[in-house]
């Protein structure tokens, strides 16, 4: 199963467009900060399943959090922002830990990151979609047989 995962578009729908075309993904997750913008990409593609938060730029109704668990692997999907991630990743892994995910999603920096957390949590950032104060990239997460394999692109 491949998933597309994005973060941080801002507004900047051109280039989670592109990533679907090109990744034709089994799964979407947005983490936030224009969630408005995930909900959309869904609307253009209703076949392919989605789930979203919501970032410290969003605001009305939808979740803030949530874990979902895909071909074994446990993955907690978040914005990033309750855990103070542009000052480090321990909080956001002990939290991850806590809920029993193998992997956790998150943005906010609009920096990706690939790296093993707190008792072997894996954090996943893929980085920002609108290339908001970066270059634009995406992740893409394999998930097979309780096993992922992450990659920004």
């Amino acid at each position: 199963m491949n998933i597309l995962v994005c973060s941080d578009s801002h507004g900047r729908l051109e280039e989670m467009i592109a990533a679907v075309e090109e990744e034709q993904p089994d799964y979407f997750f947005f983490l936030g900060d224009y969630d408005r913008d995930g909900r959309q990409i869904h609307a253009l593609y209703p076949h392919i399943p989605y789930a979203g938060v919501r970032g410290n730029c969003d605001f009305g109704p939808g979740e803030e959090e949530r874990v979902v668990e895909l071909e074994g692997v446990r993955m907690l999907l978040t914005h990033g922002h309750r855990y103070q991630v542009k000052g480090g990743l321990d909080w956001l892994a002990q939290a991850a830990w806590q809920q029993g995910a193998d992997l956790v999603c998150f943005g906010h920096t609009h920096r990706a990151v690939d790296t093993a957390g707190f008792r072997g949590v894996r954090l996943f950032n893929p980085g920002s979609v609108g290339g908001v104060h970066a270059p634009s990239t995406y992740g893409i997460l394999r998930v097979e047989r309780g096993q992922v394999a992450c990659f920004v692109r």
